[in-house]
């Protein structure tokens, strides 16, 4: 993740930060250094508190983001609200993506109602200004028990330097059992790869068509699904959406964007791999601040 500092500021005295003396000092980033759209960032954070101090803590994201649409509004800053972005990997595009909020077409807004920010709320909102190449954003909670946003900031001249090689092998925990070790680490380095160019945030297909990008440009023989058939005591009875690549004919890739792999029953995977005779996969989860993989053996 290429963030030059993240501010974030955690206060149970909403009404103070409407003070401008009290939010230039709360907007202060590293000494001696004056913030890219310092005054724009100010004065949503002051939207911000405004919304909270008049909403309850009870509604979905949606409702905190039409009440900001709407304080934003009265300011007179002319912001766009899920609006589409197209998203491009190594020049192939790869999908399109829904930003929250784009305020004046400098800012991104990313709102959240949870109990608190976690890293992997901050890793989304950089992954989004990656997305219309700007360098600065707020993370805004609406969830928690006293307000929290995060300032975040983005230097799209790192891009360059964020992309791997390879994989190392100690990034892996080898299993005795593995099969095709050095297809399974190829495989790992385009894994890898992708989720430092991406990042976290985007929707598993992106991922999907990032990876079979990646793998083909490794020379791999990549030929992508977007069904697992179900077979009932040996006989196929139909078909669940869940999107895959088969490399080499010898592994499938699953990229997924979850909360959890714990969240996946690997018994339907290794029941469906044995239907289809592959001996090894590899589950990845790429909506998450380090990428995060299992391998099935079937």
């Amino acid at each position: 993740m290429c963030v030059d500092y993240v501010e974030r500021v955690h206060t149970s005295h909403a009404k103070d930060i409407l003070d401008p003396p009290i939010l230039g000092i709360l907007l202060r980033g590293p000494p001696m250094t004056k913030l890219a759209h310092q005054e724009l960032t100010g004065a949503i954070i002051g939207a911000y508190y405004e919304v909270y101090n008049h909403t309850s803590r009870t509604y979905p994201e949606y409702i905190y983001e039409r009440a900001m649409m709407e304080e934003l509004r009265r300011r007179g800053m002319a912001t766009i609200s899920q609006d589409e972005y197209q998203i491009f990997y190594k020049e192939r595009l790869v999908g399109v993506q829904r930003l929250d909020m784009f305020v004046v077409q400098e800012v991104v807004v990313e709102n959240k109602v949870a109990e608190h920010l976690t890293p992997l709320h901050k890793a989304q909102t950089i992954s989004y200004l990656k997305t219309v190449d700007k360098d600065v954003g707020l993370l805004l909670n609406f969830g928690s028990r006293v307000p929290e946003f995060n300032r975040l900031h983005f230097n799209p001249a790192k891009r360059a330097g964020s992309s791997v090689k390879g994989v190392n092998r100690e990034d892996i925990s080898p299993s005795p059992d593995w099969l095709y070790p050095d297809l399974s680490y190829e495989i790992m380095g385009g894994l890898f790869e992708v989720h430092t160019i991406l990042g976290a945030g985007f929707v598993h297909r992106i991922y999907t068509r990032a990876c079979r990008h990646e793998l083909s440009l490794r020379d791999l023989a990549v030929k992508p699904a977007k069904r697992m058939q179900v077979a009932y005591k040996g006989t196929v009875i139909g078909s669940v959406a869940f999107g895959h690549l088969l490399v080499e004919g010898k592994i499938i890739v699953f990229p997924v964007a979850i909360g959890s792999l714990q969240d996946i029953r690997l018994e339907n995977l290794k029941h469906w791999m044995r239907l289809c005779d592959i001996k090894l996969a590899i589950l990845a989860n790429f909506d998450a601040v380090h990428l995060e993989f299992i391998f099935v053996r079937a």
